[in-house]
C-alpha cells in the first residue's frame, strides 16, 4: 500500500484543483481510505468513489445471535439474501434491506424421513429455475440439494467412479447448478476443476481445470524430466496447476472461476463456455492490483488473491481481493471501473473478506473475522459510469458518448470514458477525434482502427489529387525512359562498377 500512496501523493494536489476548478459537480465523499484507479501507464492514480461504504449488519443487528466466520452469500430470485453462517452451522436468510431475517436453515429433512444438520457449511447457491437450495456442507462432506422448507431432494458425496480418486476426501466448498441441472462443486483438495455431476445426480467428471503457467522453472523440469531416469522422474516435485478457488454463472449460462493464488496469474479469471473453453484467454485484463501491495505491519509486499467472483444483473464482474480487502470490479469487457474497500477496522474496512454478492445499485461483503456483512452503495460518479458502460456495451456507443463526457468532469483520468469516447467518434466517422481518445487511452487496437478510416477517408476525399500524382509520376518515369534510350552516350559518363564518375578519354 505504501508504495502506492507515494504515487498517489504527487497527483493529490493536481486533482485537489481540478475538482477545485469544477466547483459546480457534486464530489463524492470521501472513504478513511485511499481512492483510486489505474492510468493507461498501469499506475495508481487518484480518482472518485464509484461505491461508498453505507453501513454494517451483524448477525446481533438481525437478532439471531452473532455470525460465526460466515463464509459466503448469495441473492436468489426473490431479492432475498442467503448467508452461510459456518461455524454456527446454519443459512440465515433475510430480506432484500437485509433488515430482517425470513428464515434460519438448520433442521433438514431427508427423504426417508430422517432430520440432519449442516457440519461448517462454507457454500450456497439457489437456482432461478428450480427454486431448488445447494449447500456445500464442507464436514459432512457432502452437497445437500434442497427446497426452501428444508427437505432434501438430493445429497451428493463422494463418487465410486474411477474418475474420482478414491484416496481423496470429499470437501465441497462451493456449489452452483446450470440450467440443465448439472451440478458443479469446488473441491478443496482438488486442482483438475470443479466435480461435475449430473442432474440425476452422477459424476460426469472435471469442469474447468486451470492450466499451468509456462514459468521458467516449469521449462526447467520439463526439460530434466525429459532426461531423467525413471527414478529420478520419481523423486522430482510434481507441476500441477492451482484449484478453482470459486465460482458464478451469468444469465447467458456462462460461468466465470477465479483462482486464489499467487502464482498462478494465468487463470486468475476465466469465463467458460459449455464446453470448457477460456473465453477471456486473449484478454490483457491485470485482476486484482497491477502492483504488489505493502503491509507495513508485516513489512511485506503482497500480491493480489481473487478469493472470489460475483456477475451483477448488468454484467459487470465484481472480484474480492483477500489480500487487500478491495473489490475490484471490471465491466464484461475486462475495464477495470472501481476499487473500493480496504483493510482496517472501519466502516469500509475488512479483517478477512470472503464473499461478496450484488443487488441494484449495492454490493455487499462478507467478512469472516469481523462476523459483519458491509453494503456498498453506488455513488453519483459510479451511476454515471455504469450508465454509460452498459450504453456503450448495448452497442449503442452515440448514446453514451454524453456520459462518458460527463465521467471526465469528475475523473479526467479516466482510462474507461476515454476508450468509449474513441468508440462512439468512431462510429460516428470522426476518425481524427477517435485516434485522439484512443491514444489518450494507450488503446494501439483502437488507434489503428481509426486511422484505417482517416486514410480512407482521406483518399476518397483527395482521390483527384492522388490521380494526378500518379499520372505525373508515370509520365515522368516515361519520359526518363525515352530519353535514355535516345541518348545512351549519356550514361557512359557513369560506370557503374564505381563510386563516382569516370574521365571521358580525350
Amino acid at each position: 500500500m505504501k508504495h502506492i500512496i507515494r504515487r498517489l501523493l504527487p497527483l493529490a494536489l493536481s486533482a485537489a484543483l481540478t475538482v477545485g476548478m469544477t466547483g459546480t459537480l457534486a464530489v463524492s465523499a470521501e472513504e478513511h481510505y485511499d481512492v483510486y484507479n489505474y492510468d493507461r501507464w498501469e499506475e495508481a492514480v487518484p480518482s472518485q468513489a464509484g461505491y461508498l461504504a453505507a453501513r454494517s449488519v451483524s448477525g446481533e443487528d438481525l437478532g439471531i445471535g452473532d455470525f460465526s466466520e460466515p463464509s459466503d452469500i448469495f441473492r436468489d430470485a426473490y431479492d432475498q439474501f442467503f448467508i452461510v453462517d459456518t461455524k454456527n452451522d446454519r443459512i440465515v436468510v433475510t430480506n432484500s434491506e437485509l433488515t430482517e431475517v425470513v428464515m434460519v436453515m438448520e433442521d433438514f429433512t431427508m427423504p426417508d424421513g430422517s432430520v440432519t444438520h449442516l457440519k461448517s457449511p462454507e457454500g450456497i447457491y439457489v437456482s432461478p429455475e428450480t427454486d431448488l437450495v445447494y449447500i456445500a456442507d464442507y464436514n459432512n462432506s457432502r452437497v445437500l440439494v434442497c427446497d426452501y422448507d428444508c427437505n432434501v431432494t438430493m445429497e451428493l458425496t463422494k463418487p465410486s467412479s474411477e474418475l474420482f480418486s478414491q484416496e481423496l476426501t470429499f470437501l465441497p466448498q462451493k456449489v452452483l447448478a446450470d440450467k440443465a441441472g448439472n451440478v458443479y462443486i469446488v473441491l478443496g483438495n482438488i486442482t483438475t476443476g470443479a466435480a461435475m455431476f449430473n442432474n440425476e445426480g452422477e459424476f460426469v467428471g472435471y469442469y474447468g481445470a486451470n492450466t499451468v503457467e509456462a514459468t521458467s522453472q516449469v521449462i526447467a523440469n520439463y526439460f530434466w524430466k525429459l532426461i531423467s531416469t525413471e527414478e529420478m522422474r520419481s523423486r522430482q516435485a510434481r507441476t500441477v496447476p492451482s484449484g478453482i478457488t470459486n465460482f458464478d454463472l451469468d444469465d447467458e449460462g456462462f460461468i466465470y472461476t477465479c483462482t486464489q493464488s499467487t502464482s498462478q496469474k494465468k487463470d486468475t479469471v476465466k469465463k467458460l463456455n459449455p464446453a470448457g473453453t477460456n473465453l477471456f484467454s486473449s484478454l490483457e485484463t491485470s485482476w486484482g492490483d497491477i502492483q504488489s501491495v505493502y503491509d507495513a505491519n508485516t513489512n511485506k509486499n503482497y500480491q493480489s488473491m481473487i478469493c472470489d467472483i460475483e456477475i451483477s444483473d448488468d454484467g459487470n464482474i465484481n472480484c474480492l481481493d483477500l489480500t487487500s480487502g478491495r473489490v475490484f470490479q471490471y465491466d464484461e469487457e475486462g475495464e477495470l471501473l472501481f476499487i473500493f474497500g480496504s483493510s482496517s477496522d472501519q466502516l469500509g474496512g475488512f479483517t478477512e473478506v470472503a464473499a461478496l454478492e450484488s443487488y441494484g445499485n449495492e454490493i455487499l461483503v462478507v467478512d469472516t473475522r469481523k462476523n459483519t456483512v458491509t453494503i456498498f452503495e453506488e455513488t453519483d460518479f459510479g451511476r454515471i459510469v455504469h450508465d454509460a458502460t452498459v450504453k456503450y456495451n448495448g452497442g449503442y456507443y452515440e448514446e453514451a458518448l454524453d456520459p462518458w463526457f460527463e465521467v471526465l468532469q469528475y475523473d479526467g483520468n479516466y482510462r474507461r470514458a476515454f476508450l468509449g469516447i474513441s468508440a462512439a467518434y468512431l462510429v460516428q466517422g470522426n476518425y481524427e477525434g477517435s485516434m485522439k481518445y484512443a491514444k489518450l487511452a494507450d488503446s494501439p487496437y483502437r488507434y489503428n482502427r481509426a486511422f484505417e478510416g482517416w486514410r480512407q477517408e482521406w483518399l476518397t476525399e483527395h482521390t483527384s489529387l492522388v490521380v494526378i500524382v500518379l499520372l505525373v509520376i508515370a509520365a515522368a518515369a516515361v519520359a526518363w525512359s525515352i530519353y535514355r534510350k535516345k541518348h545512351p552516350k549519356d550514361r557512359s559518363k557513369y560506370d557503374v562498377t564505381h563510386a563516382g564518375p569516370v574521365r571521358e578519354e580525350e
